[in-house]
């Protein structure tokens, strides 16, 4: 969505706005004690007044250089109706199920700001399926067969969304200000610190000699970025925009080049120790630890981008593509000695988590080290301006999620109040008819519809609320039923036919996105396949034995390269089609750890190999 180019003082309010929204929740995160009505009407208030500001009616090219005038009176009833509800809150137990006329009004005001707000940022297809589940609590007799129910007044549909802590200041919206907010802001002091800069510099010194060596630099700065971005189409626009031009240099193709870095950068999400935003949602939603969540999830998402970096070496050895000319690959000593103190932050976060402190109170510390680690080398130093644009940025950037948040809230609200979660279930379950497999499947199927118009948090917040129920009903466990939909969120980032992270990218790349889209599925195939192995082989959650556990690692990491080289169409020369097809199910085999299929599928890959080898004489296979 096209943005508003503030200039002059409608640039500073917007500036000084995002600026006091960061601290206040910085505050919140490490310092200060807040009163919960406070800390969920503040976070939705910051993001209305901010999206009204910046975000133009329409789209039209600029969108406007200043903020008019009825997105003031916009501004002014975000303020009025989220002022009200943050000052009578504490008022509401006196009048509960009995709303005064100002509880109604204010209410129905917030909702239709929130529907609008939504509309701006991120288009109509959120906006319709908040609709959908916030009409069908008045509507509900009229409903079909099992999601029919006795229906609910507009009054009570307005109290429980707006005067109770159940819809629009439920649960998502204290997950997003406590949890999700400070570690936006800490991407943003990365940004501005150089720590961005600095971690894909390290991933190029690491590429001298490597095969495609700018791709591979993608999937180590992608990774590492945008487990602390915490979006994959952020992450998409701020590596992107220095590996993709490398990437076409060097020779892959421009919608290769886009799908690399789409693929690549929506595994972010799944990479501890931040992972993506979602993540602490589910957190949230399965009363788990998130510490427990980030290490579930760290092999799935170190199998993830192995698989990415595989799927790069065959495309890189099939044509030849080799890496960057040694005199512009910088010293890695060198480069380590600049920013070396930028992992400080890193490991921070993960200490403080593992002590047991929030999160959030983790976000905290990992800021204030990035400022004052920042001063050890004179190029990275941040002073007040650098801290303030980064204030500034961390609070721009919530917008792209935070818009979403009393949306779904009021998707949930409708949800709740109706009781939809057994009947989904049951639907899932009858549509599965009862097989577990079936019913994964039908998980991708949602993910990939409902993202196609909602963010990868919205997408999985929906898909876990349909789904999940009925995945608990066939008995798979409820943390893994919910890291299976979080999973299955993330398709849409590189699946046609809306993939937002590759569209991100084809237009850095400027090629056709479609073709970008398509390409990458092949990149991001894993996101396809892992969470079936969540089910049926639950090791790599880390759920068995040490023995399990290695076991199921190397099937998979033989498996991967194997599959690879197979989908590319190259081992050590162009592969055949029988040859092709043999090391497609030979690495499918090895998905199934258990001996016999593991040793069926090696001795497929040995014979491949060989016969590869005596045909002619074999391409050299840098193991880069």
């Amino acid at each position: 969505m096209q943005t508003r180019n503030l200039q002059g003082p409608w640039s500073m309010a917007f500036r000084y706005t995002a600026i006091a929204f960061s601290l206040f929740y910085l505050y919140a995160a490490g310092i200060g004690l807040v009163s919960t009505e406070l800390h969920r009407g503040l976070y939705l208030l910051f993001n209305l007044a901010l999206g009204f500001m910046i975000y133009p009616l329409v789209r039209k090219k600029g969108g406007g250089t200043k903020v008019p005038f009825y997105d003031l009176v916009l501004i002014g009833l975000t303020i009025l109706s989220f002022g009200y509800w943050i000052l009578e809150y504490k008022n509401y137990v006196t009048r509960a199920m009995m709303p005064n006329d100002f509880d109604f009004w204010f209410g129905i005001i917030a909702i239709i700001l929130l529907f609008e707000i939504t509309r701006r940022v991120l288009g109509n297809v959120l906006l319709i399926i908040g609709l959908v589940f916030f009409l069908q609590l008045y509507f509900g007799p009229y409903l079909p067969g099992n999601l029919a129910h006795s229906g609910f007044s507009i009054e009570r549909i307005v109290e429980f969304n707006y005067s109770s802590m159940e819809g629009i200041f439920g649960v998502i919206t204290q997950t997003f200000a406590t949890y999700v907010l400070p570690f936006i802001i800490l991407g943003a002091f990365f940004e501005k610190s150089g720590a961005g800069d600095f971690f894909i510099k390290l991933a190029v010194s690491l590429t001298k000699g490597w095969s495609g060596g700018p791709a591979k630099v993608a999937v180590i700065a992608s990774g590492v970025f945008g487990s602390i971005s915490g979006s994959s189409v952020a992450n998409v626009v701020s590596t992107g925009a220095f590996t993709i031009p490398m990437m076409k240099r060097v020779g892959f193709k421009p919608h290769v080049a886009g799908a690399i870095e789409a693929a690549a950068s929506t595994g972010g999400q799944f990479l501890p120790p931040v992972m993506g935003a979602g993540a602490f949602l589910l957190a949230t939603l399965t009363e788990t630890s998130y510490t427990q969540i980030a290490l579930m999830n760290v092999i799935p998402a170190l199998l993830y981008f192995y698989w990415v970096g595989s799927a790069v070496h065959f495309e890189a050895k099939r044509y030849n593509i080799m890496g960057l000319p040694e005199n512009e690959i910088p010293d890695f000593w060198i480069t380590l000695k600049s920013g070396w103190f930028f992992f400080a932050p890193l490991a921070l976060i993960v200490i403080v988590l593992v002590l047991g402190f929030s999160p959030a109170l983790a976000a905290f510390w990992a800021i204030i080290s990035t400022i004052v680690l920042s001063w050890i080398n004179k190029n990275t130093r941040m002073g007040v301006k650098e801290v303030l644009d980064a204030l500034e940025i961390g609070g721009k950037n919530n917008l792209s999620v935070g818009a979403s948040i009393g949306m779904l809230g009021i998707i949930m609200g409708g949800m709740v109040l109706a009781g939809l979660g057994a009947k989904f279930s049951s639907l899932v379950v009858s549509l599965s008819g009862g097989i577990v497999l079936i019913s994964i499947a039908l998980v991708a199927f949602v993910g990939a519809l409902i993202g196609m118009g909602a963010t990868q948090t919205a997408t999985y917040l929906i898909v876990a609320m349909i789904t999940v129920p009925g995945m608990i009903a066939l008995g798979i466990d409820k943390v893994t039923a919910h890291i299976i939909a979080f999973w299955f969120s993330a398709i849409s980032n590189v699946t046609p036919p809306v993939c937002v992270s590759a569209f991100a990218a084809a237009s850095i790349a400027k090629a056709d996105p479609m073709k970008t889209g398509f390409t990458g599925v092949k990149y991001s195939l894993l996101l396809f396949i892992l969470p079936f192995t969540f089910v049926y082989f639950p090791e790599i959650l880390l759920q068995g034995s040490i023995g399990e556990i290695i076991y199921a690692v190397i099937s998979f990491a033989i498996a991967i390269p194997i599959l690879a080289a197979g989908i590319q169409g190259f081992l050590i020369r162009d592969l055949t089609i029988l040859q092709r097809a043999a090391l497609l199910i030979a690495g499918i085999m090895m998905f199934i750890p258990t001996f016999w299929t593991d040793l069926i599928g090696i001795v497929v890959v040995l014979v491949v190999y060989f016969i590869q080898k005596n045909v002619s004489k074999p391409v050299s296979l840098d193991v880069n």
